[in-house]
């Protein structure tokens, strides 16, 4: 049978790796879906730029780059792009100036409007590339676009959910990742559990041990008083005493046979001495 201890062991370690294997799937969902809202992002961005340069781009004329569009050319215009941009994920449409005035937006509003915490955004964006970031709830792209002839050059703006986008990576991988972490807590937990039963297995069992061992004891320790007694007793009170004596007593007869056979042997040699000088006499004669 396997030691508690040793089979407590292996079962919280196999409980704490398999909430390292939670964990690290927790982290792999985690890094996919981050992944996935960055790839968004830029399918955002890229899309942002197509409307900016082959929808918003072609309904502007010089006269909207020179100040802010109100009166019947706001109504057009509005209308154009309510119908051609804002039609899909895009929430907001800006038109801005250099120094940061709104020429166009589709909050009548914000018309005319200085922005000058754009101005450093705005001349950040490099020609023919388009710049995004993340405003709160706000994606924001901005793209610069030329009008007329001379060119003019005009900043646009497109906002779209920021929200929407994070969702959308979400989908499909990051409910793993609570998921994961859930199970890992509960592996941990487990494993946690398994080392507190086990300790007070093990306490249990070694308690069992001392208390037989106690019950043993005394026994032993009565045998050997026992021994001790018996060695103090007199040698003819001995436990031996009696076997020692016996055992003298069956030498001591088995030397008296042998001496009583050595005796008759010796007076037989001696009688057969006699008859030999009587038989010597004899033939002498």
């Amino acid at each position: 049978m396997s030691d508690p201890r040793h089979r407590g062991q292996q079962l919280r370690g196999f409980f704490v790796l398999l909430a390292m294997i939670f964990l690290l799937g927790a982290g792999v969902a985690y890094g996919a879906t981050w992944y996935r809202q960055t790839e968004l992002e830029a399918d955002a961005t890229r899309d942002a730029r197509r409307l900016s340069l082959d929808v918003l781009q072609p309904l502007l004329v010089t006269t909207d780059a020179q100040g802010p569009v109100r009166g019947a050319r706001y109504d057009q215009l509005i209308a154009a792009v309510d119908e051609r941009v804002l039609a899909g994920p895009i929430n907001g449409v800006l038109l801005l100036a250099e120094n940061g005035t709104v020429l166009f937006a589709d909050q009548p509003e914000l018309v005319g409007d200085q922005q000058p915490a754009l101005r450093d955004d705005i001349h950040a964006v490099v020609p023919g590339q388009s710049q995004s970031s993340v405003d709160g709830d706000r994606f924001r792209t901005l793209t610069v676009l030329e009008i007329g002839s001379p060119p003019t050059s005009v900043t646009a703006e497109l906002v779209r959910s920021h929200p929407a986008i994070v969702e959308e990576s979400r989908e499909p991988w990051y409910p793993w990742v609570w998921r994961a972490i859930a199970a890992a807590i509960v592996c941990f937990g487990v494993a946690l559990v398994t080392a507190i039963v086990f300790s007070v297995i093990g306490v249990l069992a070694r308690r069992s041990a001392r208390r037989r061992s106690a019950v043993v004891d005394p026994r032993l320790r009565r045998k050997k008083a026992d021994r001790v007694a018996d060695e103090n007793l007199p040698a003819y009170m001995q436990p031996t005493f009696k076997d020692e004596v016996a055992a003298r007593r069956q030498v001591e007869e088995e030397l008296n046979a042998v001496q009583h056979e050595r005796d008759a042997l010796a007076t037989r040699v001696q009688h057969l001495e006699a008859e030999l000088d009587r038989l010597k006499d004899r033939s002498s004669v």
